[in-house]
């Protein structure tokens, strides 16, 4: 419909036009952050759209599955698609006034539980797209889930950009350490850890997600230490959250696990002078490679947020130390021959099986790495894990390769942390 008429006050909250359609009179009051539309009908208020900066709507695949009707239909402009969009109580109206076309969302059920690791569908993404969305539906903000980029050793950073300003749960997990498959011992559990932090938009948040350990089939030889997990702010590398991976199994005993707390765990294993030591307070794992026994190829320890293991391996046949934000968190290699590598994540590599060597299990990567043992006994010790704040749950993970979610839960500029 054509503008009637228009009025304007100029001031930093916005100023107001007023469009007269046949049916319904929509008032848009304009703002430098967000815009306010109030649909009125005879002058009665009925349901109030707003349409913000970030001109695109998420919704999980399971959202639209079942509980929407999506609707498209013709129409010239902006205006009128909000209008239909009002006359059947839609929930949510993309308009496109380049092809004339209005996509409506009703959601017919009032209250929704939805897994957060469903597939999510963004709708208004298309060049020139206006999304309004109802005041007061009532359906939830799908969490942002970020899963392994790769497996094995080497991955991707990935990212995520913050559009609004809110108190955020979030989510992380490590990653499993390597099995022994032949005598069936597992890799110790990644940890898994959540937190209440407030964001700003425009703020963008660097994810290192923990890849799992290699697993070995051959016998007196262990696996690789499970990847940690990383939630970092991209500008000055400040941690949110860290959560820990698994120690590699050894023949005989299983990884540990990743810790809960910020220090790493030991290597488990019979001899203490052929243990390899956890990190504390953000440092990676550590042993003696020179100590390493005749009969033995050493594992390599977990990497820590503030750097990797001090000592390098002795020789190829021994499992790498894992790397740190400074080595683009890729897990150790495994020593010569072996397919034990350490997870991305910076899990540690595993000593080799060279006849009449042994190979021993390799640490996780975390906040703190875990230890690597010198002995082909010695487990991998687990990672530590960290919260800059409002931590809200620490436990283990149950799942191979780690993850990280970020949900918005209040557009509030605190988090309240009794919750």
């Amino acid at each position: 419909a054509r503008p009637q008429r228009r009025t304007g006050s100029g001031n930093f909250f916005g100023s107001f036009r007023s469009y007269q359609t046949k049916q319904s009179f929509v008032k848009l009051r304009r703002s430098t952050v967000c815009c306010s539309l109030v649909l009125r009908v005879r002058g009665t208020s009925l349901r109030t759209y707003s349409v913000c900066s970030e001109q695109q709507l998420h919704m999980l695949e399971a959202v639209l599955n079942a509980y929407n009707n999506v609707t498209t239909t013709t129409k010239a402009t902006h205006i009128d698609c909000l209008a239909k969009c009002q006359r059947v109580s839609c929930s949510a109206a993309v308009s496109v006034e380049s092809n004339a076309t209005c996509e409506m969302v009703t959601i017919t059920t009032a209250k929704l539980s939805i897994s957060a690791n469903q597939v999510q569908q963004v709708i208004g993404s298309q060049v020139g797209a206006k999304v309004w969305k109802a005041d007061d539906s009532d359906w939830p903000s799908p969490a942002v889930q970020l899963r392994n980029s790769s497996t094995g050793r080497n991955g991707s950073i990935q990212s995520v950009l913050i559009n609004t300003t809110g108190c955020y749960l979030i989510k992380a997990a490590g990653a499993r350490g390597g099995h022994n498959l032949l005598r069936s011992t597992s890799g110790g559990q990644g940890a898994q850890v959540s937190a209440r932090v407030n964001l700003t938009a425009g703020t963008q948040l660097s994810i290192v997600v923990g890849q799992m350990g290699g697993s070995t089939s051959l016998d007196l030889e262990g696996g690789g230490g499970g990847g940690g997990s990383f939630v970092y702010r991209t500008v000055d590398q400040l941690l949110l959250l860290a959560a820990g991976g698994g120690g590699g199994a050894s023949f005989s005993r299983n990884g540990q696990q990743g810790e809960t707390g910020i220090n790493g765990s030991d290597s488990l294993g019979a001899g203490t002078t052929l243990a390899g030591f956890g990190g504390t307070n953000g440092n990676p794992g550590s042993n003696s490679p020179s100590g390493t026994p005749s009969h033995s190829n050493h594992g390599g320890c977990g990497a820590g947020w503030l750097g990797r293991a001090v000592s390098p391996r002795r020789s190829s046949s021994d499992g790498e130390r894992g790397g740190s934000l400074a080595d683009g968190w890729v897990g150790g290699s495994a020593g010569d021959g072996s397919v034990c590598d350490g997870g991305f994540g910076g899990g540690g590599g595993c000593g080799s099986r060279t006849s009449p060597l042994n190979g021993t299990a390799g640490g996780g990567g975390g906040f703190s790495g875990g230890g690597a043992g010198l002995g082909f006994g010695h487990s991998g010790g687990g990672g530590g894990s960290f919260c800059s704040g409002g931590c809200v749950f620490g436990g283990t993970w149950t799942g191979d390769q780690g993850f990280v979610s970020v949900l918005l839960e209040s557009d509030s500029a605190t988090c309240n942390l009794d919750t």
